[in-house]
């Protein structure tokens, strides 16, 4: 074989070699979004329990309050029993308001991080791939001049 059909031989490879790491790491990052996504959606399922758990929690704080009221003779329907219940019920949505910023801030990061690494798979792929594509083309043309190019052995 002389030396221009191993050149061409040789710069095939490296493109295809190129090509298959390129998808890779386009692979490679579109893996980590789906695994970005899944977190995202972890938090927001867990966002939402720890809502229903703040609100259950209220609950039978403000029946609490309710029931040592009621068992005390004290009438509930105005007066400060009233305002601390009104505020039980403040604090208890402020606390839902809390959890819920929280979580989505949370879940919307992680959706960030996924769209980053999403975009950082492909542009290193197309970065790779167009590199090896630029090499190739190198080694090619120092093999059909005769000048002998290594493809980087």
């Amino acid at each position: 074989m002389n030396s221009a059909n191993l050149s061409t031989m040789f710069s095939g490879m490296s493109a295809a070699s190129g090509a298959a790491s390129g998808v890779a790491q386009y692979k490679q990052g579109q893996v980590q979004r789906a695994a970005y996504d899944y977190n995202a959606n972890v938090a927001t399922e867990k966002m939402k329990e720890d809502v229903v758990a703040s609100q259950t929690s209220f609950d039978r704080l403000m029946g609490k309050q309710r029931s040592l009221y009621a068992k005390a003779g004290v009438s509930i329907s105005s007066g400060s029993p009233l305002l601390i219940l009104a505020d039980t019920a403040m604090q208890a949505q402020k606390d839902q308001d809390r959890i819920r910023a929280s979580g989505t801030a949370a879940a919307d990061m992680q959706r960030f991080y996924g769209e980053q690494a999403e975009f950082a798979g492909e542009t290193g792929g197309i970065s790779t791939f167009l590199t090896s594509l630029s090499k190739a083309s190198m080694g090619y043309t120092m093999g059909q001049k005769g000048l002998g190019y290594t493809y980087g052995l």
